[in-house]
C-alpha cells in the first residue's frame, strides 16, 4: 500500500450554510494540521469539485438550494467521486434522514452539534479506511488485470494446455485444447486428460504422470492421440505449494504430426540426394562400359556386314548396349545429373496427354479402359515434352502393372492456385498458379509401409525381371526438376491416385517438338588424333576406329601424359578427343594447359557424368566441343569431324 498521508497534507472540505458552523469547523480542523476549504453552499462546492477533489468532507444536510443528500448523489457521478469519504452532519436525530444520507452515497454520519475534539479522529479513521477501501480497490483492479492477462497468455499458446489438479482431474483448458478436441470447456472440466487423449483405454501407455509423482520433477512422453489424430509430445510438469505439496499439474501437448512428417520429408530428400550423387558415379563408369560394348559391336557389326557373320547376335549386344545406356540416363535423371533441361518451351499438357497416351494405350492390355477428364482453358507450362511424355507413361505402365485382370485408368487435368501459407497446401511449393496432373486407378494399392519408399530408386514390388524400380524415382526426379510436386495417395483394394502440380506460364506459345535428328555418317580423316581417358578399352576402341578411318591416332592415359605427348608430337596433333573424370590432372586442367601450349587447339571433351551444364561450362574452358557417353562411332566420327573442319 502507498504510505498513510499527514494530516499537513490532508484536504478537507467543510459544506454548511452556518457560517459560525463554518468558523468553529476550520479553526478546529486547521489548529488540528488539516489543509480546510470551506464553502456556503453546495451548488459552489461542486463546481469546485469539477476541477480538483478533497481527501474528505464535511456536509450539512439542510442547505437552500441543494441539499447535501443531493450533493452526494451528485458528487459520486464524478470521475473518483466515488471514492471521497463524506461525513454527513445534520441536527436532526432522524434515523429516515441517516438511512437517506447512506442511500445517497455518505460514508459516515453525526448529529450536531459536533464535538470536534471527537470528529477529528471519526475523520482520521474515515481517512484510513478509504484509504485501505482505494488500495484494495487498486489491488483488485490490478488482479482482474493480471488474470484477464494470464487468460490471453493462456488462450494464445499455440499448444494444447491444461491445468490438472491433484485428483489429475482438468481444472482448465486453453483455447486450443477446445479446438483439437472439439469440446465446450465445460466438457473438458473435471474430466480425466486420458478421457480426451485416450477414451475408453484408461491411463496413456507411457503417461509421464506416475513418473512426475515419482520423482517431483518433469518428464515427457510421445503419446498417439485417437481422437485428436495425431502424435503428441506430453510434458507435465508439478506446481507444489511451499511445504512442497503438489497441488496441481500443468500438462502441455503438442501436436509432432507436422514436424514428424516435415522430418521424414528431410530424411527421404536427404536419402534421395545422396542416391543421386551416387547415381551419377555409378552411371560414369556404366556409360564407360556400354561405350566399350557397344562401340565394339558397331566396329564387329561393319565387319560381319561384310562377310555376313554373327549379324543377330552382334544386333543383340547392340541393342543390350543401347538399353543399358537408356537405364543409365534414367540414373541421370533421377540423380538430377541429366543435360535435358535445354528442351523446356511453353507446352500444352492437354495436347502431350493425347499423344503420348495414343502410344501408352496399344501398349497396354486392351481389358484396361481409360477415362479422360481434361480441364478446358488450360495455363501453359515450361516442361521437357521428352521428359513428361516419360513421366506419363511411367504411371500408365506402373497403374496397368497395379490392374493385371482389369480396371479403369483415369487422367485428369485442372488449373489450381496455391497458397503457400494454406494448411492443406503441398509443401514446398512457392504461392501461384499450377496445372495439376491427376492419374488415378483402380488397382490393388499399396499399404502404408509400401507407400514410405516408392520413391527410392530399385524399390519394387514386382517380381524379379518384371521392372528395374526406377520408374518412380525418375519421375520424382523430373517433378522436382520441373520445380513441381508429387504425391500419391493409395487404400489397399480400392487404387492409386498420384497428383503432380507443374508451374503454369501465362504467355502463349506453341509447341514445337524437336525433330529426330539424322544419324551422323562415318566420316574419314587423314589428321592426327590425341586420345586421353583414362579407360584403357574406351582408348582401344577409338584408337582402332579412327585408325580404321585413316587418322594418326597418340594416345595418352590421363591429363599429364596427354601434355607431354601433345608438346613432344611433330607435327602437333590436330585435334584431342580429352575425357573429363581422369586421375593425376582433371580433363578441365588439362584444357587449360593444352590452350597454354597451343591457343588454337582443338579439343573435343568427352563425360559419363551427364551433368546439366557440361555442354556450356566445356565452350566457356575453350574446348571446340562435347559429346556425353555412351556415343556411338558415327557419332564422335561426326563431331571429331565438325571441329577440324570448323576455322580456327
Amino acid at each position: 500500500m502507498n504510505q498513510e498521508p499527514t494530516r499537513s497534507q490532508t484536504t478537507v472540505w467543510v459544506i454548511d450554510d452556518d457560517e459560525t458552523a463554518l468558523l468553529l469547523a476550520d479553526d478546529a480542523l486547521s489548529h488540528a494540521g488539516f489543509q480546510v476549504q470551506t464553502y456556503t453552499d453546495a451548488p459552489s462546492a461542486l463546481a469546485a469539485a469539477q476541477t480538483k477533489l478533497p481527501d474528505i468532507i464535511v456536509l450539512d444536510v439542510i442547505m437552500p438550494g441543494m441539499n447535501g443528500f443531493e450533493f452526494c448523489t451528485a458528487l459520486r457521478c464524478l470521475p473518483r467521486g466515488a471514492v471521497v469519504p463524506i461525513l454527513v452532519t445534520t441536527s436532526l436525530d432522524d434515523t429516515a434522514a441517516i438511512d437517506q444520507a447512506y442511500a445517497a452515497g455518505a460514508t459516515n454520519f453525526a448529529i450536531k452539534p459536533l464535538n470536534w475534539a471527537i470528529e477529528i479522529y471519526r475523520l482520521d479513521y474515515m481517512l484510513r479506511s478509504a484509504k485501505i477501501a482505494l488500495d484494495l480497490l487498486e489491488k483488485e483492479h490490478e488482479t482482474r488485470l493480471a488474470k484477464e492477462d494470464w487468460e490471453r497468455t493462456f488462450d494464445s499458446i499455440s499448444d494444447v494446455v491444461t491445468v490438472l489438479g491433484a485428483d489429475l482431474k482438468i481444472l482448465r483448458a486453453n483455447q486450443v485444447a477446445q479446438t483439437v478436441f472439439n469440446r465446450a470447456p465445460k466438457a473438458i472440466v473435471g474430466r480425466l486428460c486420458h478421457e480426451l487423449f485416450n477414451p475408453g483405454g484408461g491411463a496413456c501407455p507411457d503417461c509421464p504422470v506416475p513418473r512426475v509423482l515419482a520423482t517431483g520433477q518433469p518428464a515427457a512422453a510421445e503419446i498417439k492421440s485417437g481422437p485428436a489424430g495425431g502424435l503428441f509430445e506430453i510434458t507435465v510438469s508439478p506446481v507444489a505449494s511451499s511445504q512442497g505439496q503438489i497441488t496441481h499439474f500443468v500438462h502441455v501437448a503438442r501436436d509432432l504430426s507436422e514436424k514428424k512428417e516435415l522430418e521424414a520429408e528431410l530424411r527421404q530428400a536427404q536419402k534421395m540426394e545422396a542416391i543421386g550423387t551416387l547415381a551419377g558415379g555409378i552411371a560414369h563408369d556404366f556409360n564407360n562400359l556400354m561405350m566399350v560394348v557397344q562401340g565394339c559391336a558397331e566396329l564387329l557389326l561393319a565387319e560381319a556386314a561384310a562377310a555376313g557373320r554373327n549379324r543377330e547376335d552382334l544386333d543383340a549386344i547392340l541393342e543390350a548396349a543401347k538399353r543399358g545406356a537408356r537405364l543409365t540416363k534414367q540414373l541421370l535423371i533421377f540423380g538430377r545429373k541429366q543435360s535435358n533441361f535445354s528442351q523446356r518451351r511453353p507446352l500444352d499438357l492437354n495436347s502431350l496427354l493425347r499423344k503420348t497416351l495414343q502410344m501408352v494405350e496399344k501398349g497396354l492390355s486392351k481389358s484396361i479402359s481409360h477415362q479422360f477428364r481434361l480441364g478446358t482453358g488450360l495455363h501453359l507450362i515450361n516442361a521437357d515434352s521428352i521428359q513428361l511424355e516419360q513421366v506419363v507413361m511411367n504411371l500408365a505402365v506402373n497403374a496397368a502393372h497395379a490392374m493385371p485382370v482389369a480396371g479403369t485408368l483415369t487422367y485428369q487435368t485442372q488449373n489450381i492456385h496455391v497458397e503457400a501459407a494454406a494448411s492443406h497446401s503441398p509443401p514446398g511449393l512457392d504461392s501461384g498458379d499450377y496445372v495439376l496432373l491427376t492419374v488415378s486407378d483402380t488397382g490393388c494399392g499399396m499399404d502404408e509401409a509400401t507407400l514410405a519408399h516408392i520413391y527410392e530408386p530399385f524399390f519394387t514390388t514386382r517380381n524379379v525381371g518384371d521392372g528395374s524400380g526406377l520408374g518412380l524415382a525418375v519421375v520424382f526426379g523430373i517433378v522436382r526438376e520441373h520445380k513441381g510436386h508429387i504425391s500419391c495417395y493409395s487404400e489397399v483394394g480400392v487404387g492409386t491416385t498420384f497428383r503432380i502440380y507443374l508451374p503454369a506460364i501465362r504467355q502463349p506459345a506453341g509447341e514445337s517438338q524437336p525433330t529426330a535428328a539424322k544419324p551422323p555418317a562415318m566420316a574419314r580423316g587423314s589428321e592426327t588424333i590425341l586420345i586421353a581417358d583414362d579407360e584403357a578399352s574406351i582408348r582401344g576402341l577409338l584408337e582402332r576406329f579412327l585408325t580404321r578411318q585413316g587418322y594418326t591416332v597418340i594416345t595418352a592415359a590421363d591429363g599429364e601424359v596427354a601434355l607431354r605427348r601433345y608438346s613432344e608430337a611433330t607435327p602437333r596433333p590436330q585435334a584431342v578427343i580429352l575425357d573429363l573424370g581422369m586421375p593425376n590432372m582433371s580433363g578441365w586442367e588439362c584444357v587449360a594447359q593444352l590452350r597454354q601450349l597451343d591457343p588454337h587447339v582443338k579439343v573435343l571433351l568427352a563425360s559419363g557424368y551427364g551433368l546439366a551444364d557440361l555442354e556450356s561450362r566445356a565452350v566457356q574452358a575453350g574446348a571446340s566441343g562435347f559429346v556425353g557417353k555412351p556415343y556411338n562411332l558415327a557419332q564422335i566420327s561426326s563431331k571429331l569431324r565438325e571441329i577440324l573442319d570448323a576455322p580456327q
